[in-house]
């Protein structure tokens, strides 16, 4: 499920965190860093432990997620995130695409992606999934916001250049549009610079998909097979 924040922070100051790993790692909710945040291959480089909640379950992951410029789409990364439940070895791997739109002083953020998981994950129902998926999005949002509030009105250099989109091949294709739920994210007050010599618990936005549903039917159905044969047997 697509979904959209506006955050009330110019365009090309969001577009540099999301190239910046310490200052996008402290904007992800639920994250605890194993290694310092840093500059990969293609873009920003995380690897850590995310607590994701949904409903009445907390679930622990470790793994890494990178974040690169999306070949077909102008101002747009795409997350591509891997790991594990933290108890039990279930893997879990997330795929999403940020689009940033720019609204004069204010960004709309478009989140759009797909989750395959097992485990605990995988069982939980659509509606507690979308709660998780949306909530991800704002606490996301939220932290940008305090984030870059003190700079909100500064004049800024262009240190991460906006370059249009390519014709080459792309890494991701634009997701198809969508019904999208809009939450608007109010203006922080700007607040003394922040001790940054503990970094806050932050987590990926990682987010919850149709493919979750998905594979969460086919491994309970598989797992009623095996119940079934073990009593037959």
């Amino acid at each position: 499920m697509a979904y959209e924040v506006v955050v009330p922070i110019p365009v090309r100051l969001v577009w540099g965190v999301l190239h910046d790993p310490a200052r996008l790692a402290e904007c992800v909710p639920g994250l605890s860093n194993d290694e310092p945040p840093r500059t990969g291959g293609d873009g920003v480089l995380l690897t850590g432990r995310l607590r994701l909640r949904a409903g009445g379950t907390t679930v622990t992951y470790r793994g890494t997620a990178s974040v690169a410029e999306a070949d077909d789409l102008p101002l747009a990364v795409v997350v591509t995130a891997d790991g594990v439940e933290a108890r039990g070895e279930a893997p879990v791997k997330a795929v999403l695409t940020i689009r940033l739109d720019d609204e004069g002083t204010d960004t709309k953020l478009v989140f759009d992606g797909s989750l395959t998981a097992q485990g605990r994950t995988a069982d939980l129902p659509a509606e507690q999934l979308a709660a998780a998926w949306h909530r991800l999005a704002e606490r996301f949002a939220s932290a940008l916001t305090e984030e870059l509030a003190p700079v909100r009105d500064q004049e800024v250099p262009d240190v991460v250049p906006v370059r249009p989109a390519t014709t080459s091949t792309p890494r991701v294709s634009a997701p198809e549009p969508r019904p999208r739920a809009v939450v608007v994210v109010p203006a922080a007050e700007p607040e003394p610079a922040r001790d940054r010599g503990v970094l806050r618990r932050l987590g990926p936005p990682a987010a919850m998909l149709v493919g979750a549903l998905l594979t969460g039917r086919a491994l309970r159905s598989r797992r009623r097979r095996k119940r079934a044969e073990k009593k037959d047997s």
